[in-house]
């Protein structure tokens, strides 16, 4: 056997190894991103979409609860969007204090996002309370 027919050998040893440990990391990234279980919600949607289903069947307290709740997640995530997003909702029925509570909230969490449009929800909510707050007491909508 000359040189070159061992080292010609030797090469096809070294593809052949090489192409197995390839479909091998091929076939194990398959198992691993197949098992892997679909993102989990954050506590703070699942807290609105509670509220948006006591909502739907006409329970304005238990959607109010749920809504606390959704508030209560989002700062402990630290997620302006979800205080944001409880905070409309408490708006929506009415609970200036809950709303308050959360543009407290927000004003701790805004230096962190920077998303445009909370940004702007956030800006809306304050220009509501402000006008709310602007309006005699007996002016003042109720819901």
């Amino acid at each position: 056997m000359t040189s070159h027919q061992g080292t010609g050998r030797v090469i096809a040893v070294l593809l052949l190894v090489a192409s197995l440990a390839a479909m091998a990391e091929v076939a194990a990234s398959r198992a691993v991103t197949s098992t892997l279980a679909p993102p989990r919600p954050s506590s703070w949607e699942v807290g609105l979409e509670v509220a948006y289903a006591a909502l739907a069947r006409g329970d304005v307290l238990a959607a109010q609860h749920a809504y606390l709740i959704a508030l209560s997640g989002a700062r402990g995530e630290r997620s302006l969007r979800g205080v944001v997003r409880a905070a409309e909702g408490l708006a929506a029925l009415g609970d200036d204090a809950g709303v308050a509570e959360a543009l407290e909230m927000a004003g701790r969490l805004r230096a962190a996002d920077t998303d445009p449009g909370t940004l702007a929800r956030l800006q809306a909510l304050r220009e509501h309370r402000d006008a709310s707050a602007a309006l005699p007491s007996a002016e003042r909508p109720t819901r």
